[in-house]
């Protein structure tokens, strides 16, 4: 998958604040610990999500400074 067609680090910390509110309005001790782990793979996504953009744009500038 290319790095345009991937989702941005925002929307993973977005969708893990989604899970961590819904474990903060649980009721139920199992679900709520679930649900934060959820919310724990999310954000682990998007701190990759953030080093595959980083290396994408290193790779850019190598290729635009290889050209010139």
């Amino acid at each position: 998958m290319g790095v345009e067609r991937m989702h941005s680090p925002k929307y993973w910390r977005m969708r893990a604040e989604e899970f961590r509110t819904k474990a903060d309005n649980s009721e139920f001790p199992q679900t709520r610990e679930t649900l934060r782990q959820v919310a724990n793979n999310y954000e682990e996504l998007a701190q990759r999500a953030e080093q595959v953009v980083t290396l994408a744009e290193l790779d850019e500038a190598f290729q635009r400074r290889s050209a010139g």
